[in-house]
């Protein structure tokens, strides 16, 4: 069985940042293990600047920044496995993954990190009944269809849900010809950051607020949603083609629940200490830990985590 000092479950961000800031401090025997044929993760999606500080001195987008710390990872040696899905880690930090080269195989880590970051819920977690229409989307997918794909998932489209990746891709859909008919906001407090309001204003996107989708009209495509407001519960109608759901994020913790890595009592969120897991040697970093909330400081956790890490391994085990 195959030994490395270093296994980083996941290439997003986090994992990257992880692994170069391990290598830059001495580490040798580095490995990523990425279950997508490409690594980067979300940076790929968010192609507007805002990422990277931390490491660069400046915001670029989020490509520029996967971009370079591909080149910098594979330059300072780092090892990569891509199209790999882990299975599951057992005792000894035995790690189970198959892929179409190796087929199911077994390696071990002197150190894990986790950074599988997290995916978009079912969208059944939506009490819309959703599964008699095309033109139904995730945020999540949504951003992948126009930005990694280039197509647009509709020309007239309803947003339910308020959060900043949502007014993003209000944007992002606005400025490649799409008319964002109205932002569902059913939070209590409204859009309040600076640069939430700079987007709403400076795109003249309609916020509809403290109001949720009732109905979905349509044959087999979304042709309308019913509106119903909290206050008064009135409902209007919207002609739209498409509705975009933000459903929020499950962890992407599937592998370890047959582990002894302690979880909550939901078995969904890692439970750390100072991003160690309950099992020595065997971290955890970025959006796996905090979901959607830490896609904008993933990468400056996995810089933290890499550190950590390579500290333990050059004093303890190298």
């Amino acid at each position: 069985m195959v030994n490395y000092d270093l296994v980083i479950i996941g290439g997003g961000a986090s994992g990257l940042t992880a692994g170069v800031e391990a290598l830059k401090r001495g580490i040798k025997n580095v490995l990523i293990v990425e279950r997508n044929n490409y690594l980067g993760g979300n940076l790929n999606v968010f192609i507007h600047k805002g990422f990277g500080a931390y490491y660069l001195g400046e915001e670029v987008t989020g490509p520029e920044l996967s971009s370079f710390l591909i080149r910098e990872y594979k330059f300072l040696g780092g090892k990569i496995k891509v199209e790999t899905q882990v299975l599951e880690i057992t005792k000894g930090r035995v790690i189970s993954y198959v892929n179409p080269k190796d087929g199911i195989t077994e390696i071990s880590g002197t150190t894990i990190i986790v950074a599988s970051g997290c995916r978009d819920r079912y969208t059944g977690n939506i009490i819309v009944p959703i599964h008699k229409h095309t033109g139904i989307f995730t945020i999540g997918s949504a951003h992948r269809l126009v930005n990694l794909e280039g197509y647009l998932p509709g020309k007239e489209v309803v947003i339910l849900g308020k959060s900043k990746w949502a007014l993003i891709l209000a944007r992002r859909l606005i400025i490649e010809g799409a008319k964002i008919k109205a932002i569902i906001d059913n939070s209590p407090n409204g859009f309040i950051t600076e640069e939430e309001l700079d987007i709403v204003e400076g795109f003249n996107i309609p916020i509809i607020n403290k109001s949720y989708v009732v109905e979905i009209l349509g044959n087999e495509r979304v042709e309308a949603v019913g509106i119903q407001s909290d206050e008064d519960e009135s409902i209007i109608k919207i002609d739209c083609d498409s509705l975009v759901l933000s459903v929020g994020y499950f962890p992407e913790v599937d592998f370890l629940r047959k582990s002894k890595i302690r979880l909550d009592d939901e078995k969904i969120q890692l439970l750390t200490n100072e991003y160690e897991t309950s099992i020595k040697g065997i971290y955890a970093c970025g959006t796996v830990l905090n979901g959607e909330a830490g896609i904008g400081f993933s990468g400056e956790e996995g810089c933290k985590v890499g550190a950590i890490v390579a500290d333990y391994l050059n004093k303890y085990i190298i």
